[in-house]
């Protein structure tokens, strides 16, 4: 059990703030209201754990272009900062890694 988790929250991001995240990512199938597929998006879920031990955890979801997408279940009641450093560090460490 230990080590399926350790492969699950192997990914880390530290935040302009320097909060560090754990992330995942997943494939997420976007259907309209007559369950047709329109779009394969990644699905972001990260979690943290906060100093008041009250767990974090949003997800958020990209385009294969890597536009971000808002779902409208997934508004989030995260302050709008922490998402936008959420999407900056995600939008960096990918630049990172493609220039390499």
């Amino acid at each position: 059990m230990r080590e399926g988790l350790k492969h699950v929250f192997s990914q880390q991001i530290v935040v302009e703030d320097k909060s560090m995240f754990y992330y995942t990512i997943q494939p997420y199938e976007l259907t309209n209201a007559l369950g047709n597929s329109i779009a394969i998006l990644k699905e972001y879920h990260f979690t943290k754990k906060a100093d008041d031990n009250e767990p974090f955890s949003c997800k958020l979801y990209r385009t294969k272009e890597g536009n971000w997408y808002d779902i409208e279940e997934a508004k989030i009641i995260t302050e709008k900062k922490m998402v936008r450093m959420l999407k900056s560090a995600i939008d960096s460490a990918e630049n990172n890694t493609v220039l390499k």
